[in-house]
């Protein structure tokens, strides 16, 4: 009996197993969802940890400081349009990804940026506003297409631009640590979306 049950338990346990095993075989680019998944927490909990410094910045960091927050800004209202209209749920995974990742660091920007008497501004700008006017315009493959190359992969080509700008060149240390903590997160970004860039490209984003 005992060694009938232990089997019937090692049974549901391979089983419970399987369908763990087949609920993280999902792919974002050549990444499974489950390593991405991760990957974000990781990032999340990387800048969450920056601590913000009151001294004031000087007026080439706030400079840098601006040229983050308006590329996050950028990124985010581009992937919530994506999260509404994507077709590919490879695509929707990578935007919905992107609206953590720069609701995050938002967040802890407005926090640095508050400890430091600074403003932050709060609209994305005209170039954002163009992207999303002709993102209104389309819609399945074209749609994924579009918002993959310009937020995707362009857009953290800029932001990997800038956070390594910020890295070598910033002096306020929150503002340089949190280039730091962020910049493998928009690094990964940008290899998935290439990635995934190219499956659509092939046909294999689903």
């Amino acid at each position: 009996m005992t060694a009938c049950l232990m089997t019937n338990l090692s049974f549901a346990q391979q089983g419970q197993q399987n369908r763990e095993a087949r609920s993280g075989s999902a792919m974002v680019g050549k990444m499974s969802k489950m390593e991405f998944d991760n990957q974000n927490k990781q990032g999340a909990a990387a800048v969450m940890a920056i601590a913000p410094a009151k001294t004031a910045l000087s007026q080439a960091d706030n400079a840098l400081m601006m040229e983050v927050a308006m590329g996050g800004m950028m990124q985010l209202e581009l992937s919530r349009a994506a999260l509404q209209k994507a077709t590919s749920e490879q695509v929707r995974q990578l935007a919905q990804a992107e609206v953590a990742e720069q609701t995050t660091l938002a967040n802890k920007l407005k926090e640095i940026a508050t400890a430091k008497g600074i403003t932050l501004p709060t609209t994305a700008g005209v170039d954002t506003e163009q992207l999303i006017s002709r993102m209104q315009n389309m819609s399945g493959e074209e749609f994924d297409r579009f918002y993959v190359t310009e937020s995707g992969v362009k857009g953290h080509q800029k932001l990997d631009q800038v956070m390594s700008k910020v890295e070598s060149s910033a002096s306020d240390p929150s503002l340089k640590g949190l280039a730091t903590a962020a910049h493998p997160l928009v690094k990964t970004h940008l290899k998935v979306a290439q990635d995934v860039q190219n499956n659509i490209q092939g046909g294999s984003a689903k």
